[in-house]
């Protein structure tokens, strides 16, 4: 699965938002500070559908399922040389499953579930929840149907109940890509007692109602205990529970929309945790001995994107005039204000196989108008960027590129769209210079990665067509040849970034705000989500 976030929401300098503390702080700063069984937190917007086979396609969502559900293995979570933890998003271990083992022929996996598990209103989870959780999936025939297919189990059949603890999964070819594409959300093991019920010959799947309740079905750290729309839900700790219990005892989830809002509360004590706070301001929360603020470089990739098949980005020369042409540490200093790395290949730092090596490109102008010249345009052109509205970030970062790609004498006009008819037109494909931004594969394998970006016969959104490319990922995908895979996700890296199907932008740091006395937070940067089983209050 893949995920792309939205940038950034609008930045506001900290010396306005002081004078508005004490109004905001009204929202029960006493809840966020007295209680140590609570957690406060102050998230952009609210959740919605939440059919974990079919989610949208919103990290709000996502997040919460994950809290709330869990599955059959997991990221081993390892302690960080600071102090702190991550979890490894290349190293599994079993989540409702005690244990896994491999045949020795690679082409089938089985899962050992441990004794005693429960969901969340008691029933017992069983191979047979398991079984009914994975024709679920393939009848749904959505992403997750997609990904678990994608590593070479295509169908219901390929689960097998072998007994009441123990389920099979067949795979058509070895490969090591299953437990990537599994340890998420899509694949949350349900309840048929609780879901069977609702499902009608017009809903045969119960979306209807998995997507507005989770109750009773959950068997992650917490449960859904309320849900205000456009104003509050509320996490309550889950106590048939499989593993140690969460160390609060609820986290209530405030909708605040404008980020100095969020800022405003989290410095004045009325939220423990803030998400997607401006930029700008990050600087000074680390000064203030009242804040902390975890900072991890993501895997996540932000990048132009320039449609390949059509004028004038059909010409390799002109993506790559482009590339010359763009303000690099502009960008990372005074738009990301140093809160991101450089991209330099299309696969990230932090996957295996990362290499820079081939990375040619710098702010450049001269450059760029000779190879404007070379591809036929000694006069320069006229283009239009899209970016999604509203966004500070975005048009920030429009801006320097505007003037930057002037000075290389590409005409640059700016367009905002609405973020929904943004998103849509991207996934269409119908974009010819836009900004693509925080696209982040869940399963940390290279050819994963380059299946979903740059396979011509996938989702790559700038219709990049390169026929050995192809030729190579679909060989090497579900390939074990560890030492032919890693080779050829080099020179895949080495094609890529010649061939400048992207303007290689930069991987952000993933910024969570928190009170200082809140301790126990673990980086996943598999998904980038927060497990908030593992966060307490001192």
């Amino acid at each position: 699965m893949q995920f792309l976030r939205a940038i950034s929401v609008p930045i506001r300098p900290v010396v306005v938002l002081l004078a508005m503390v004490f109004c905001l702080s009204a929202i029960a700063p006493g809840l966020a500070q007295s209680s140590k069984d609570t957690l406060v937190v102050a998230v952009a917007s609210d959740i919605q559908n939440l059919d974990p086979t079919l989610s949208s396609a919103d990290t709000a969502t996502q997040e919460m399922l994950t809290n709330v559900y869990d599955w059959l293995i997991d990221y081993k979570v390892t302690d960080k040389a600071d102090g702190t933890k991550t979890a490894d998003p290349s190293d599994f271990v079993g989540a409702l499953a005690e244990k896994f083992e491999w045949s020795p022929d690679g082409k089938t996996v089985t899962f050992t579930l441990r004794d005693g598990l429960k969901f969340s209103n008691g029933d017992p989870i069983d191979a047979d929840a398991v079984k009914f959780t994975y024709d679920r999936i393939f009848g749904q025939k959505g992403v997750t149907a997609a990904l678990i297919g994608m590593a070479g189990a295509g169908d219901k059949d390929h689960v097998k109940v072998i007994d009441p603890k123990t389920i099979a999964i067949d795979v058509d070819t070895p490969n090591t890509l299953l437990f990537g594409n599994m340890a998420q959300f899509g694949h949350s093991i349900l309840d048929p007692k609780v879901v069977q019920p609702h499902m009608t010959d017009a809903d045969p799947y119960a979306h209807e109602w998995l997507k507005t309740h989770t109750e009773g079905t959950e068997q992650g750290a917490f449960r859904l205990a309320s849900w205000e729309p456009g104003n509050q839900w509320v996490l309550e700790r889950n106590d048939n529970y499989w593993g140690p219990p969460a160390k609060v005892q609820r986290v209530v989830f405030k909708i605040i929309p404008d980020p100095s809002s969020r800022l405003a509360q989290l410095i004045s004590g009325a939220v423990d945790i803030a998400y997607d706070l401006p930029l700008t301001d990050i600087a000074t929360l680390e000064d203030n001995p009242d804040i902390t603020v975890h900072r991890d470089v993501t895997r996540a990739v932000a990048y132009l994107g320039m449609t390949n098949d059509v004028p004038p980005f059909d010409n390799k020369l002109v993506r790559q005039a482009v590339s010359y042409a763009i303000p690099y540490d502009v960008i990372l200093n005074q738009v990301m204000n140093g809160y991101a790395i450089q991209l330099t290949s299309p696969i990230p730092q932090g996957t295996p196989t990362h290499t820079d090596e081939f990375f040619v490109y710098k702010n450049d102008p001269e450059k760029a108008k000779e190879l404007l010249a070379e591809a036929g345009y000694p006069d320069g052109l006229s283009t239009t960027l899209q970016i999604p509205a509203g966004i500070q970030e975005a048009k920030e970062l429009a801006v320097y590129v505007q003037q930057s790609l002037g000075a290389a004498g590409i005409q640059v006009n700016i367009q905002e769209m609405p973020g929904a008819a943004f998103t849509e037109q991207v996934q269409k494909h119908t974009l010819g210079f836009f900004l693509a931004n925080n696209w982040i594969s869940i399963n940390n394998d290279p050819f994963y990665h380059l299946f979903w970006l740059f396979h011509s016969a996938c989702c790559n959104y700038t219709n990049y067509k390169n026929a050995d490319l192809d030729e190579m990922i679909s060989k090497y995908t579900l390939s074990t040849d560890v030492e032919a895979r890693n080779k050829a996700a080099v020179e895949a890296q080495k094609q890529i970034v010649d061939d400048a199907p992207w303007v290689f932008l930069y991987q952000p740091q993933n910024i969570v705000a928190t009170r200082a006395n809140v301790k126990g937070y673990v980086f996943y940067s598999a998904d980038r989500y927060t497990r908030y089983k593992y966060i307490y209050k001192e």
